[in-house]
């Protein structure tokens, strides 16, 4: 047998080999498409920042959102207090009599040829007030309230020594009486003695 005719048998054999145990194999490009689906997320309701709860405010239920509350202060009442210290009653206060109950009378002193001598006598001034609880007396001094006392009764007599001057003629001395606190009402008494030189 030649060459050419031992190829052929060889072919024949592989073809009847394939014949007897072919498959059919269908391309890649008719195969069947499996179709996939992603999965798309679930949209979620969006949450505004207006929608969250908190505590500053009420919801209002036209628009979702909350309004601020605004709470109650608590309001302070300020209350003045005015303090007045207790002054003496001077209304109507009036002067009811203001007198000199004993005149003074100078010392006199012993000279040669004449030995008598005399120490003097003071005076007792008497008053009496009304609408006020006392009397403020002052003695040579009437424009100065009490400048001899301010816390005597509100009647009452007061004896006073009478200093008398060396020189011959008069000594004279003034006594003043304003009822107790009302320092525009007074009456003065003038008092004179003869200086005994």
């Amino acid at each position: 047998m030649n060459k050419r005719a031992l190829g052929g048998l060889v072919i024949g054999a592989v073809l009847a080999a394939g014949a007897v145990g072919c498959t059919s194999v269908q391309a890649a490009d008719s195969l069947p498409t499996v179709g996939t689906t992603s999965a798309k997320p679930t949209p979620t309701a969006a949450t505004s920042e207006s929608d969250t709860p908190d505590d500053s405010g009420e919801t209002s239920a036209a628009t979702g959102t909350r309004k601020p509350t605004t709470s109650a202060k608590p309001t302070t009442t300020h209350k003045t207090t005015t303090t007045t210290s207790a002054k003496p009653v001077t209304t109507g206060a009036k002067i009811v009599s203001f007198t000199v109950v004993s005149k003074p009378a100078c010392p006199v002193l012993a000279k040669p040829g004449a030995p008598f001598s005399s120490p003097g006598s003071p005076v007792v001034i008497a008053w009496k007030v009304s609408g006020a609880d006392g009397a403020a007396i002052s003695v040579d001094s009437p424009g100065m309230y009490g400048s001899y006392g301010s816390d005597y009764a509100a009647s009452g007599q007061l004896e006073l020594s009478f200093p008398c001057d060396t020189t011959p003629g008069k000594t004279t001395h003034t006594y003043t009486v304003w009822p107790k606190g009302a320092k525009t009402v007074s009456q003065s008494l003038t008092v004179s003695a003869t200086n005994n030189t």
